[in-house]
C-alpha cells in the first residue's frame, strides 16, 4: 500500500532548474493509516537539520490532497524530513521520518518515507511476508542507516544475515553470509560494529572481523591477555555515547549459559593496536559473577549491571576514568573491578534496563525462580537510583506485575513518564510488548504473532521488534496528552 506526497516544485538551489527536483513517496502497510479513528485530517513536513536544533515547518496540506510544495531549499543543507499527521481536533495520530541526507542528493530522486500510526505496532515496508522467521535473532543498528539481522537458534540460519535499509525502507536482496577467516561458516552469538566492520563472536569463544563494505576479508581476532572470549560469548552489548562498546557476559541467558563477571571494552577511540585497528580491545571484571543480569549505561556514571545473582548487589557500577581506561590491555593484566552498589539481591533473569532520567535506572520484566508447577515469577517494573550511597537504597516499584511475565526484555525510555518493553514468555517463548507508565502496563499488540523476537532502536528513532516472524515492525511512541 503506497500513498505519495509529491515535492516539486522544490528548488534545491538558489536558481531552480528542471533538474533540481526531487519526490518524497510516504509508505504505510497498513491500508488505515490515515482512515482509523481519528482519521488524519492533515499532513505536515518538517525540516530536523544536523545542528540539533527544533526541526523546521515546510508545509502542510489538507487531505485527500497529497501534494505539497515544499518550495526552495539550499541543496548544501543536510537535514532529515519528518511527516506529522493530525486529526480534526489537531492531536498527531501518525509520523515518520528519513535518514539526514544533503538535499542537493534528492534532485530527480524519490525518497521514501514510512509513516505509520502512533502507539502501534506497525509492520515495516514492504510487510508481511518479509525475511525470514528465525528465533532469538542477533540485532544491531550500524552505519546509521542499517539493521543486522543474524545468528539466533536456527542452525539453518544463523550463518545467514537480513540487512534492513532504512535509506530506503527495504531489505537489502543479496546479503552476505558469515563466514570466518578460513571460509567456515560463522553463526554469531555477541556482535559489536564499529563503521561497517562487525566484531562477531560465536558459541565456542572464536572472534572474527566482518566487514559488511566488502573492503577487507574477514579476519580472526585473537583475545586480548587475561580473558577469553568465550567469557561473554552470549552477552549483550551496551554503547556508551563516546562510541565505546561493553559486550556484558553476565547479560547471557539459557540453558547452556554459565554465570561471568567478565566484560569485554571495545574502544573505536584507541587505534593504538595493530591487532585491534577497529578500536583497542581490553577486559573489565564485575565484583560478582551474574547470569541473566541486565546491564545499561548511565552518563555521568558509567556501566551498570543489575540482577542475575542470588546473593550479590543487586546492581553494581563499573566507572571508567574520563581518558583512559584500566581495563586489560593487549599487553597488561590488570583488570577494573565493578563496585557493587548498597543494593539487596536482585535474582531476576532476563530484564530489560534502560536509563531513564539522571541517574535513575528503570529495570521492566525478568522472571524469578524457576519453572514447576507454578511457573515464573514476574520481577514486575521498577526503578533505582545508581547515585545513591546510604544502605540500603530503596527500590521503587512502578508496576507490581507485568500482564504476561517475560524475560529476554529489552527496555525503551519513551519520555519522564512512559516507557516501552518487549520479551518473551520464559516457556512458550511468545513476545509481548508494554507501555509501561507509572502505574499501568498496558499490552501493544504485534501486528503478526512472534516468537522470541529481539527488541532495538532503529537508526529513525522507532522500535522495532525483529524475530520469530516473517515480519519486521515498527512502534513509534504516542504523543503524550499531559506533561
Amino acid at each position: 500500500m503506497r500513498r505519495r506526497v509529491l515535492l516539486p516544485p522544490l528548488c534545491l538551489a538558489a536558481a531552480c532548474s528542471s533538474t533540481d527536483n526531487g519526490t518524497v513517496q510516504i509508505v504505510i502497510t497498513d491500508p488505515t493509516t490515515f482512515t482509523a479513528p481519528p482519521a488524519v485530517t492533515t499532513l505536515s513536513v518538517f525540516a530536523d537539520g544536523a545542528d540539533g536544533g527544533a526541526p523546521s515547518p515546510l508545509a502542510t496540506a489538507t487531505l485527500p490532497d497529497m501534494t505539497i510544495d515544499l518550495g526552495s531549499q539550499n541543496e548544501n543543507n543536510v537535514e532529515s524530513f519528518q511527516v506529522t499527521g493530525a486529526a480534526a481536533n489537531g492531536a498527531e495520530v501518525v509520523a515518520g521520518s528519513t535518514l539526514p541526507f544533503q538535499l542537493g542528493e534528492l534532485a530527480g530522486l524519490t525518497l521514501p518515507i514510512f509513516v505509520q500510526r502512533l502507539g502501534q505496532l506497525v509492520s515495516l515496508p514492504p510487510g508481511p511476508p518479509m525475511g525470514d522467521t528465525r528465533q532469538s535473532p542477533l540485532v544491531a543498528e550500524f552505519q546509521g542507516q542499517y539493521l543486522f539481522i543474524g545468528g539466533g537458534s536456527d542452525a539453518s540460519l544463523a550463518t545467514t544475515t537480513q540487512l534492513y535499509d532504512f535509506a530506503q525502507f527495504a531489505l537489502l536482496s543479496a546479503p552476505p553470509a558469515l563466514v570466518t577467516e578460513s571460509n567456515a561458516p560463522l553463526a554469531p552469538v555477541s556482535v559489536a560494529f564499529v563503521g561497517t566492520v562487525a566484531l562477531f563472536i560465536d558459541a565456542s569463544g572464536a572472534a572474527t572481523y566482518f566487514d559488511f563494505s566488502g573492503d577487507s576479508a574477514p579476519a580472526d581476532v585473537a583475545a586480548p591477555v587475561g580473558g577469553r572470549f568465550a567469557d561473554v560469548a552470549g552477552g549483550a552489548t551496551v554503547i556508551a555515547p563516546d562510541g565505546t562498546e561493553f559486550i556484558v557476559g553476565a547479560t547471557r541467558n539459557g540453558a547452556s549459559a554459565t554465570a561471568t563477571d567478565v566484560v569485554l571494552e571495545i574502544n573505536p577511540n584507541d587505534v593504538s593496536s595493530a591487532a585491534y585497528p577497529n578500536g583497542n580491545l581490553a577486559w573489565l571484571s564485575l565484583s560478582a559473577s551474574r547470569l541473566g543480569a541486565s546491564a545499561t549505561w548511565v552518563s555521568g556514571f558509567g556501566l551498570v549491571v543489575t540482577g542475575g545473582s542470588q546473593t550479590a548487589s543487586g546492581a553494581e557500577l563499573l566507572a571508567l576514568p574520563p581518558s583512559t581506561s584500566t581495563a586489560t590491555t593487549a599487553t597488561t593484566p590488570t583488570v577494573a573491578n565493578g563496585k557493587a552498589l548498597p543494593y539487596s539481591p536482585d535474582p531476576s533473569v532476563g530484564a530489560g534496563a534502560v536509563t531513564f532520567q539522571g541517574s535513575t535506572v528503570l529495570l521492566a520484566g525478568g522472571v524469578v525462580g524457576l519453572a514447576g508447577a507454578i511457573g515464573f515469577q514476574d520481577a514486575g517494573v521498577r526503578t533505582i537510583d545508581v547515585g545513591c550511597t546510604a544502605a540500603p537504597c530503596p527500590v521503587t516499584p512502578w508496576v507490581s506485575a507485568l500482564p504476561e511475565p517475560i524475560e529476554s526484555a529489552q527496555a525503551f525510555a519513551l519520555n519522564p513518564a512512559e516507557a516501552f518493553v518487549v520479551g518473551n514468555e520464559p516457556l512458550t517463548g511468545s513476545t509481548h510488548a508494554f507501555l509501561l507508565t507509572m502505574t499501568s502496563a498496558t499490552e501493544v499488540k504485534t501486528a503478526v504473532p512472534h516468537t522470541n523476537a529481539t527488541a532495538t532502536l532503529s537508526p529513525v528513532g522507532s522500535i522495532v521488534v525483529v524475530g520469530g516472524a516473517s515480519d519486521i515492525e515498527s512502534f513509534l511512541p504516542p504523543v503524550m496528552s499531559t506533561p
